[in-house]
């Protein structure tokens, strides 16, 4: 049976002891299936598979790099010197592997916690979708396939997630209002009736108006939640096909 998987916030510890990832014992090593844990943890695993999708580990766990993406975040320092050869790594791919790998371990750093100043805690300048987005990014073990493959899938959706959020950042209200009813003109979008139409599109632009990037989930949750007093009969469903013809739309 496999073990539920960790939450994404976890990040920076490992999913099976549950301990911080650390300099000595606990270094994290991610498997090709975008799973990453303590070296401590995979070097006593009764079987060679994931615990958490049951993924068959092909290789030899020992010859896998440590995630120094993740090890920098708490406080490791990533070797001034490359190593001269990977095992995993043919001669001709080591250059574009250590490219690829810096780049990561450069994006990484947006995820560091930026402390406190004058005594108040400071949140990161990512959205909570692109954090996320960048944590399955760092997570992508470059020396096999499928996790080179899961990588240039992830970088493909942070790239779109941040022209996205750049779109929204540089629209200001009565455009995207504008917008917003331009697209359900176009649809002849009435089937929730004007009056609850109105208002969806009213709270959609409210969450907009301050430049926040939420999921479609989210955006979703959060008016069937302000609708439910005045509009009992709004549901999930119908809300979510209003979102997707809108964004469909933009």
């Amino acid at each position: 049976m496999p073990v539920q998987a960790p939450q994404w916030t976890d990040f920076l510890s490992c999913p099976i002891c549950y301990n911080e990832f650390e300099c000595n014992v606990r270094r994290p090593v991610s498997l090709g299936c975008g799973h990453t844990m303590c070296k401590s943890c995979l070097s006593k695993l009764q079987r060679k598979q994931c615990p958490f999708d049951q993924t068959v580990i092909n290789i030899d766990i020992n010859q896998l790099p440590e995630n120094y993406a993740l090890l920098q975040l708490v406080g490791g320092k990533v070797p001034d010197k490359p190593p001269s050869a990977i095992p995993l790594v043919s001669k001709e791919d080591f250059k574009y592997y250590l490219e690829t790998k810096k780049c990561l371990e450069e994006l990484a750093l947006f995820l560091k916690s930026p402390g406190t100043l004058n005594g108040i805690p400071q949140n990161t300048v990512l959205s909570r979708p692109m954090q996320k987005k960048l944590v399955t990014l760092i997570n992508c073990q470059l020396v096999e396939e499928e996790g080179r493959t899961r990588g240039m899938r992830t970088a493909r959706s942070l790239g779109e997630r941040s022209v996205t959020e750049l779109i929204l950042q540089h629209q200001n209200p009565q455009q995207l209002s504008a917008n917003l009813w331009a697209a359900v003109r176009a649809r002849g979008c009435q089937f929730l009736g004007p009056a609850m139409q109105e208002e969806v599109l009213k709270l959609i632009l409210l969450t907009l108006e301050d430049g926040s990037a939420l999921s479609r989930k989210v955006l979703v949750r959060f008016v069937v939640q302000r609708l439910a007093p005045h509009f009992p009969q709004a549901s999930k469903t119908s809300i979510g096909h209003v979102v997707q013809l809108l964004y469909r739309a933009s």
